[in-house]
């Protein structure tokens, strides 16, 4: 019990580092709609900048869309063409603009034809790769729905395509990608994709209650396949204590091992000491919520394993 109390302390605090693809093996592919008005418009462009600094101090590969004159090929199939020729095993698609929902069909706004929710999912379908959807606009909610699903995150700014008011989640969400000290809630000098979506999701509801305003917007995150997603109000720190079905699994543990840009001891790993050391965090956390189904010695001797494989993993990058 000493020893494994002492392994739990080394390596617990090791615990909360995130993970960013490796150069060049992850893409972000971001789109910029239509902003309708020119305020919109600057703001929509200003956040793409963000990501573009965030993708650059990252490594990662950036392609954007819509935010150079529009030719003869509408961005609706430029999305289509960069969608067909991803490689990467890692692809984020980040959405910044408006949504729209008629009743019937949940929309982002792109200039010229629009593309549904349905139709987005299905351009997506074929990628094999680990997918990040984040959609930054109103009426985004039901994204979440269409495009959940294993080996998935996918983020939206409102809880369903009925909140129709413009949404402010995507410009907190874009300060806080790059690695913004307010946002790193562990504080180990990165922010990952969970402390993105709780950081925007505080400064959203912080901006209503100081305008004395309601709430047109409720973000969700969801990374466990169920394709439900969480209200940031179900997490206590980076822990879910809520889950939106009795059944459910928790969301927020594979976001939170994702980060665009890395702290420097997450630079020395590989990708293989990264998939691995990723896995069995959560398998820790597994085993925890697990812990009362379980005889306490066999408890214990599955996750002193698992912690000592950690601490060796933690151990060998610290010595290379």
């Amino acid at each position: 019990m000493l020893r494994l109390a002492f392994i739990s302390t080394s390596v617990i605090a090791a615990l909360t580092s995130g993970s960013i693809c490796a150069e060049s093996s992850l893409k972000i592919l971001l789109v910029v709609g239509s902003g309708g008005e020119a305020e919109y418009t600057e703001t929509f462009r200003e956040n793409a900048e963000l990501w573009r600094d965030a993708a650059g101090r990252g490594g990662a590969e950036f392609v954007a869309i819509g935010l150079d004159e529009l030719g003869s090929t509408d961005d609706a199939t430029r999305l289509r063409q960069e969608l067909s020729e991803v490689t990467t095993p890692a692809l984020w698609v980040v959405l910044i603009g408006h949504g729209s929902y008629d009743g019937r069909v949940a929309k982002f706004n792109l200039r010229g034809p629009d593309l549904t929710d349905l139709e987005i999912a299905d351009m997506l379908a074929p990628y094999p790769g680990e997918l990040t959807l984040i959609n930054t606009a109103s009426a985004s909610g039901s994204f979440i729905r269409k495009l959940g699903g294993p080996n998935r995150v996918v983020i939206t700014a409102t809880k369903n395509e009925a909140e129709l008011f413009y949404a402010r989640f995507g410009s907190f969400f874009a300060t806080a990608i790059a690695g913004k000290a307010e946002a790193d809630l562990d504080q180990d000098e990165q922010v990952s994709l969970l402390e993105s979506f709780l950081y925007a999701s505080a400064e959203v509801i912080r901006f209503y209650e100081e305008e004395g305003r309601i709430a047109t917007e409720h973000a969700l995150i969801d990374d466990n396949g169920d394709a439900l997603g969480s209200r940031s109000e179900w997490f206590t720190g980076l822990i879910a204590t809520q889950t939106p079905a009795p059944d459910a699994a928790p969301d927020g543990e594979r976001a939170a091992q994702m980060v665009l840009v890395p702290n420097e001891f997450e630079r020395r790993l590989s990708p293989e000491q990264r998939s691995q050391r990723d896995r069995w965090e959560r398998e820790v956390k597994e085993l925890r919520r697990k812990k009362d189904e379980l005889e306490e010695a066999e408890y214990y001797k599955q996750i002193e394993a698992l912690l000592l494989n950690l601490a060796r993993l933690y151990r060998e990058v610290e010595s290379s």
